[in-house]
């Protein structure tokens, strides 16, 4: 697999604390995240609310594990309307003026005996509790776990570093609350009766693992080098674990394939929270940055606050911004208001002055193959761009290769159409699966 070294510029200096955004005056919880997703209020205006108090559910018909929406703060619903999210679009939100006492922040919270739980106890757990999978497309991790249909290749894998070279946060998390990563992992691998764990460690990591404390699980350790692009999506994951199950005792993690559970260091620390500690997913870590802002660094921050909240607690901007930057300038999305809400997905925040940028019209495709040459998984995304237009039909074997296809835009890089190549195979893909 071709991969790229230094792709993206990131942070020179690698965080070794956090800080705890500022609260909000007003908490403005969405309701929408991933893929059909819809969700009925339960509380209307001027109702008091406290911390974690579910504010809606799942609304889709025949849903055998419901998903829950919190309150992120305590206080009195102030209006139920629309907000700014955080893909562009516009969502349904529930806003609450902060006030009144909080029932989990800054309180001591003892650990549960979990060891003794069963798998529908912490599958309820992590439904209640609102615990998101924040791997690649947000989606409830119950829900995920419980569609799981697979059998002989039932793995949890768990990718302990950023995906996207442009983001610190979940290898921040993954350093700094490497206790609460594990037991998450123990978790969710009892949750879903998996066949094995296979975590994946940035190369040099300072991480130990004791396989004992994972009996009765198989399990695979591997180490990538992230600074070689790309190393950390679903595909190149998979193609690492078959890799090194070559040998006779990791035979079986061969059978890895995309249906298996996949997280992240932020979701497994959620699953520790609500499991563990009874708390419900109310706030995520979000890196920070840009040449446009006064300071860099990992905030701590409560689900509904807003990026104009944050951009005043980081001091304000050095200049005004050209674009701002959601989870990665390399597989992130552009935004454009700064009242914007912070939901469970996002990592990262990214302010870049207009000197950053490149011209970014669009062009027609001018056969120079670039993007066939660099795409690690040998992929033709020119092709599948033509055949999305309506063009010349490419045939089936061609459009089932999106399969192998790890997201990581690297064709969109070298584009000199700046066409949308890879979020074409994407839509491909998925229109593939809703047709199978």
């Amino acid at each position: 697999m071709k991969t790229i070294n230094n792709f993206v510029e990131s942070e020179k200096n690698e965080f070794t604390s956090s800080v705890r955004a500022f609260l909000p005056h007003y908490a403005v919880v969405p309701f929408d995240f991933g893929k059909n997703n819809s969700f009925k209020c339960i509380v209307q205006e001027n109702d008091v609310v406290k911390e974690g108090q579910i504010i809606a559910i799942s609304a889709k018909e025949g849903d055998s594990i419901r998903s829950y929406i919190h309150s992120s703060v305590p206080g009195r619903v102030d209006s139920v309307g629309e907000c700014f999210l955080p893909n562009g679009r516009k969502g349904t939100a529930v806003k609450i003026r902060t006030e009144g006492a909080f029932s989990y922040l800054g309180k001591p919270l003892p650990e549960t005996d979990w060891q003794w739980f069963t798998k529908e106890n912490f599958l309820d757990l992590i439904s209640t509790k609102g615990v998101l999978n924040t791997f690649a497309s947000p989606v409830p991790l119950a829900a995920q776990i419980a569609s799981c249909t697979l059998t002989k290749g039932r793995f949890l894998v768990v990718r302990l570093f950023d995906e996207d070279p442009s983001r610190k946060t979940d290898t921040f998390v993954a350093k700094n609350k490497i206790y609460e990563v594990l037991t998450g992992a123990k978790i969710v691998a009892k949750t879903m009766e998996a066949r094995g764990i296979v975590f994946v460690f940035p190369q040099k990591s300072e991480i130990q693992i004791d396989e004992s404390d994972f009996s009765p699980f198989p399990l695979m350790v591997l180490e990538t080098d992230p600074k070689k692009y790309p190393a950390g999506y679903m595909q190149n994951l998979m193609n690492l674990v078959k890799k090194n199950a070559k040998s006779t005792e990791k035979v079986d993690f061969s059978l890895i394939n995309r249906k298996c559970i996949y997280c992240d260091p932020q979701t497994l620390v959620s699953v520790y929270d609500a499991v563990v500690l009874g708390e419900p997913s109310v706030e995520t870590y979000v890196h920070v940055t840009g040449k446009c802002i006064n300071s860099s660094g990992i905030l701590k921050v409560r689900v509904g606050t807003s990026l104009r909240e944050l951009v005043a607690q980081c001091g304000n901007f050095k200049s005004k911004p050209a674009k701002i930057i959601i989870n990665g300038m390399v597989s992130g999305s552009a935004i454009n208001s700064l009242d914007t809400t912070i939901t469970r997905n996002v990592k990262s925040i990214t302010f870049l002055s207009a000197d950053e940028l490149s011209v970014q019209s669009f062009a027609p495709c001018v056969r120079c193959g670039k993007c066939r040459t660099i795409c690690p998984e040998g992929l033709y995304p020119d092709l599948m761009f033509r055949h999305s237009l309506g063009g010349k039909p490419v045939g089936t074997e061609l459009v089932k290769t999106t399969d192998f296809c790890s997201g990581c835009a690297l064709c969109n890089s070298v584009c000199p159409s700046r066409l949308p190549l890879c979020q074409t195979i994407e839509l491909l893909r998925k229109n593939k699966d809703d047709v199978n």
